[in-house]
Parts: structure tokens; sequence; C-alpha cells
């Protein structure tokens, strides 16, 4: 993860996983994270591009996983869960679904076992900033977690949303959500 977003895993999920600063479009440092595990859970990315900052979908999203795919064959990985988001499709008018369907074929054309989660936005009950039809960040996580053992998931995309549907206007209060698990 690049430095400065420690805080935004949960510490549950930090305590049970091993994270490494660094930059996945830096192609040494894939690597680099990649050694000694037997899986990658892929959540790389970012919402918003900053071109000045050498901040874009290309690099962040489709660069990054050209990236972690190169680390997971050199390392003979064969285990890959790719956290997408609902609506990715390579050719999307939004440049960021673009990005996000790019890599999701990537990943599925990798010859890795895969599993693709694409979740509607989600949110964290301790931060209050749920977004319309989001899936719950840790039931997210638990989902993610399950299917990195299971066989059965191998090679699936499933879509994640929230069990509460709300307007937009009342991203502000926080709503309890269950993540739901859909093919």
């Amino acid at each position: 993860m690049r430095p400065g977003s420690e805080e935004k895993v949960p510490e549950e999920i930090r305590n049970r996983c091993r994270t490494t600063l660094g930059d996945l479009t830096v192609r040494e440092f894939a690597e680099q994270a990649a050694q000694g595990t037997s899986a990658i859970v892929h959540i790389a990315g970012t919402w918003k591009e900053s071109p000045k900052e050498g901040i874009t979908f290309e690099e962040a999203i489709v660069h990054a996983t050209r990236n972690v795919l190169h680390a997971a064959r050199e390392w003979g990985i064969r285990r890959v869960v790719q956290v997408s988001v609902a609506g990715a499709q390579p050719g999307a008018p939004v440049p960021f679904l673009d990005a996000k369907g790019r890599a999701e074929e990537m990943v599925r054309g990798s010859g890795i076992d895969w599993t693709v989660f694409r979740p509607a936005p989600w949110y964290d009950l301790r931060d209050g900033k749920p977004l319309a039809s989001a899936a719950y960040l840790q039931s997210l996580a638990a989902a993610v977690a399950d299917a990195l053992g299971r066989e059965d998931t191998f090679g699936r995309s499933f879509e994640a949303e929230g069990s509460d549907r709300f307007p937009w206007e009342r991203r502000s209060s926080p709503l309890p959500a269950l993540a739901t698990m859909q093919e």
C-alpha cells in the first residue's frame, strides 16, 4: 500500500494480513511484496486521478495489476483475489470503470486461479461515510478471506452489494448493511 494509507485498512485486517508499504506501479516493489506469500488479494487503485502527481487510473489500476500478476508468476503464486467495483467493464465511458474492467480482464486471462469481487461502493461504520447501495467493509473483507481457500470460487466473479438500499441524500448517516454475494 502507498505510504499514508495505513489508517485506511481496518486494524483487524492489518492484524491478520501482511501489508507492505510501497508502490505497486513499480514492478520490483510488487515482486518484493509478493515474496513468501501463497495468495494475493489485490485491492489497489485510486478513485481520483492526480496526473500532476503521476496518479492516473492507467498507472494505479491497470499497470499495478499487471505488476501484481507478474509478481505472482515470478514467485509461483497460484491464487489471486481481485477486488474491483460494480460496473467495471473495458471501454466503459467512465475512465475509472474502464481501467477496473481492463484490470479484471488481465486477472481472468492470467492462467492463475482467480476470483473477482465487484462490490458496490463500500463503507465502514467507524467512519460514518456510507454510500448508496454500499457493501459493509468488514462483510466484504470476510467474503474475500473466505474465498481464498475455496476452490468453488475459482474462475468466478461475484457482485457484492449492501442489503440496504437508501437514497444518496442520506449518505451521511451510518446504516447497517451486510454484503450479499451474487454471481
